[in-house]
């Protein structure tokens, strides 16, 4: 296992919590930096002989180097770059640190701003290939738009600074290794007296020092979040449990809501829940025998029309057969076809967007902030030959509420 440590992300704290999940002399701590190309052989030597390596890179020392398991770290690039320039500053060796000292950050950053520019992702490429001259001339941002989702795509762990506390533990787990040091922390910054709002203030002033590091770090946000959930599904997987987000079960089939919905409410048609705050709500499915069809209630659009809800196959996207009729004055029963999908499946229902009430209601009358699309009732799977559906309601008996579904109490059989 590999640590490729960009600079002033959290590294050494993570690196001795990983280290120390390793039997003694198996794990190596950065000490200086591998330098391409005079330290090829030497990473090759310290690769071979230890279970995780941790250290700084200067070149290309990754490119055409198989790793298994690579580990990278990125910071919120605001906080990555006020470090950075703390670390210049104290450090009377760096080059940059007269400077750092003795200029105030605006005109410090306008001088030497190129420095920071993009740290992160120029680190973490510089590792793979070439950052020379020929390839700044090309331009860096071709350059990265063609290169970097191929690093990226290396990285089996690409960890948030902020989430170093989380990862650990979720490490252990996808791992199997137990960490001797879980809270071991390092390296803090001593008190310096940097004016730190000025310099926060003089970055953010200069936000083409950090718009790709940005992205990045916007990436690895998103990516850990998805990771994390596949490790929480390997230690505790999904099974169908008899919880509140189960909305339907007889029959040997129960329906239940997923990623994308808020929590169950009353209404006047039952319990009800709201699809939101994303376009995509998930629904997953067991099918008894004969249950063909999903059918729901929509008694609340916001924002949207009836035909804006769309069903699909949430593992192959591809969309599914969906009709609605209106069974009463604003009720509407929808009917998915489900027959063509495994016993077990999931849906995503979609919707063109989803508001809060803010946007689509005049000044005065809401001021709900939550986003909402549309209030789903009345869960039920059902034969496709004669689904079990409420009549359709006159409209002179609208006033009157429909008959509640009453599902059969039976319990679904443990798998």
């Amino acid at each position: 296992m590999f640590y490729l440590h960009i600079p002033k992300t959290g590294g050494q704290t993570l690196a001795r919590r990983i280290a120390s999940a390793f039997p003694p002399g198996r794990a190596h701590l950065q000490a200086g930096q591998f330098t391409y190309p005079d330290d090829c052989e030497r990473l090759a030597v310290c690769l071979s002989g230890h279970d995780f390596v941790e250290a700084h890179v200067t070149g290309e020392l990754l490119a055409a180097r198989p790793l298994r398991d690579l580990l990278v770290t990125v910071r919120e690039p605001v906080a990555q770059i006020i470090s950075n320039f703390r670390h210049i500053r104290r450090e009377p060796e760096r080059r940059l640190s007269r400077a750092a000292r003795e200029l105030d950050p605006g005109t410090f950053l306008d001088h030497f701003g190129d420095f920071f520019t993009d740290f992160q992702s120029r680190y973490l490429l510089s590792a793979f290939m070439p950052l020379g001259l020929a390839e700044e001339r090309a331009g860096f941002w071709p350059l990265a738009a063609k290169h970097l989702p191929k690093v990226l795509e290396q990285v089996r762990w690409l960890v948030p600074t902020d989430r170093i506390d989380a990862f650990v533990p979720l490490w252990e787990a996808e791992t199997g290794r137990q960490a001797a040091e879980r809270s071991y922390a390092t390296n803090h910054a001593p008190d310096d007296g940097v004016d730190l709002p000025a310099l926060e203030a003089a970055i953010r002033a200069r936000p083409a020092l950090f718009a790709l590091d940005n992205v990045l770090y916007q990436y690895a946000q998103s990516r850990f979040a998805a990771w994390a959930v596949q490790v929480q599904q390997q230690t505790a997987p999904w099974d169908y449990p008899a919880n509140a987000a189960r909305v339907f079960h007889a029959g040997g089939g129960g329906v239940w809501l997923r990623r994308g919905w808020y929590p169950s409410e009353a209404t006047c048609h039952g319990a009800g829940n709201w699809a939101g705050p994303a376009r995509r709500s998930d629904i997953s499915l067991r099918r008894g025998a004969g249950q063909e069809v999903l059918a729901f209630d929509v008694t609340v659009i916001n924002g949207i029309t009836h035909d804006g809800i769309t069903a699909h196959d949430a593992r192959s996207f591809a969309p599914l057969p969906l009709r609605h009729e209106e069974i009463a004055p604003d009720l509407r029963r929808y009917r998915i076809d489900i027959s063509a999908l495994p016993d077990v499946c999931e849906i995503a229902l979609m919707v063109p967007d989803c508001y809060a009430a803010i946007n689509v209601f005049p000044a005065g009358e809401s001021g709900d902030l939550e986003r909402r699309s549309f209030l789903a009732t009345g869960w039920q799977l059902a034969p496709a030959e004669s689904p079990k559906a409420r009549k359709t309601i006159p409209a002179e008996a609208a006033s009157e509420a429909p008959p509640p579904i009453e599902p059969a109490a039976e319990a679904i059989p443990a798998e």
